[in-house]
């Protein structure tokens, strides 16, 4: 009812000016006395739409809701930052706890590799020819020289069985050290994320 009414109204607005207007155009020999008359209607005309109550009501409603829907955008956007703000911050724990891990797993590969190492010198040490002499010279054997290239061959295999496990070892280490670079590179970058998101 109130647009019926509005439109109603701003037909007869305009019906009253296109009659005055043209009442001007034909009759352009009236009295300025009547032209003042007209004009005086256009504008009370007028003056009533302007000073219309639903007219008035009308643009209260529509300035609070576009003052409801700023609210309502800067919520959804705050609430969009704190979403995006918790999901880099659980992305930044799970790649911290992964440099965690990898670091342990660091320590015990070193772990392995030192006594591993350790048994590698001391077996390159008894190889030596005059280590071997030694280590025979208290041995009674009929046969000293089969005796010695018994001994020689046994800490050979050792040597190549502990090289081997080294190699394995220092292979894993590689590769957790790059993931680990590579992990660290995340971590900067997602701290770096979130401190942009916090803004």
């Amino acid at each position: 009812m109130k647009h019926f009414g509005l439109r109603t109204l701003a037909l007869v607005s305009l019906l009253t000016s296109s009659l005055l207007y043209s009442a001007l155009a034909v009759v352009p020999q009236k009295s300025t006395e009547q032209t003042s008359a007209g004009s005086s209607q256009v504008a009370s005309t007028k003056d009533s739409t302007q000073n219309c109550p639903d007219a008035d009501q009308l643009r209260k409603n529509v300035q609070q809701l576009t003052a409801e829907v700023q609210r309502l955008r800067s919520r959804v956007a705050l609430l969009e930052k704190d979403r995006l703000a918790t999901t880099i911050q659980e992305q930044l724990e799970k790649e911290e706890q992964r440099g965690e891990s990898l670091q342990l797993h660091l320590l015990q590969i070193a772990d392995k590799e030192a006594p591993l190492q350790a048994r590698l010198d001391q077996v390159n040490q008894q190889l030596k020819p005059e280590a071997l002499e030694q280590l025979m010279a208290g041995v009674g054997s009929v046969h000293p020289e089969d005796a010695r290239e018994e001994v020689r061959k046994r800490l050979s295999n050792e040597k190549v069985r502990i090289q081997s496990q080294l190699d394995l070892l220092r292979q894993d280490r590689v590769r957790t050290q790059a993931s680990l670079a590579t992990t660290d590179a995340a971590i900067q970058r997602l701290k770096q994320k979130l401190a942009e998101a916090l803004r």
